[in-house]
């Protein structure tokens, strides 16, 4: 069976003419349509490569949108959780009795900086100039 030729006509300007033909030269071809021929094969393959990783970049994505999603969900759960602590923490705890309640208010205090050094202590994030600010409370 023999194969038809198609011919196809491209309008391009002197400049880009003179740029064609120097590359054809440039890779060895003799003319700028031997140069077009070869160059189609590789410019198919770079083309379903480069879907390939559009693939493998869109399912990268997708496991990371996923393990976003999850973290938040965890987020929201605890401090839910931390919520209904304090609600419950504030709702059964006692009034100090009025001579006691500057005492109270100081102590108060007191073991409120203490936790937020506690918890300035325990970031693992690097978050120094955070840690810093809570250090640096009780000056």
């Amino acid at each position: 069976m023999r194969t038809r030729k198609v011919y196809l006509r491209v309008r391009m300007t002197v400049e880009e003419s003179q740029r064609l033909a120097a590359t054809a030269q440039r890779w060895g071809y003799p003319t700028a349509t031997d140069f077009v021929r070869a160059s189609l094969g590789p410019l198919s393959q770079l083309a379903e490569e480069m879907h390939r990783l559009e693939q493998r970049q869109a399912a990268t994505m997708s496991a990371g949108r996923a393990d976003i999603a999850r973290v938040l969900r965890t987020e929201y759960v605890l401090f839910a959780m931390l919520e209904n602590l304090a609600k419950t923490i504030l709702t059964y705890m006692p009034a100090p009795v009025a001579e006691n309640r500057a005492a109270a208010i100081a102590l108060g205090r007191a073991a409120y900086e203490r936790y937020l050094k506690a918890v300035g202590l325990s970031l693992h994030n690097n978050s120094k100039a955070a840690m810093q600010h809570l250090l640096d409370l009780d000056s």
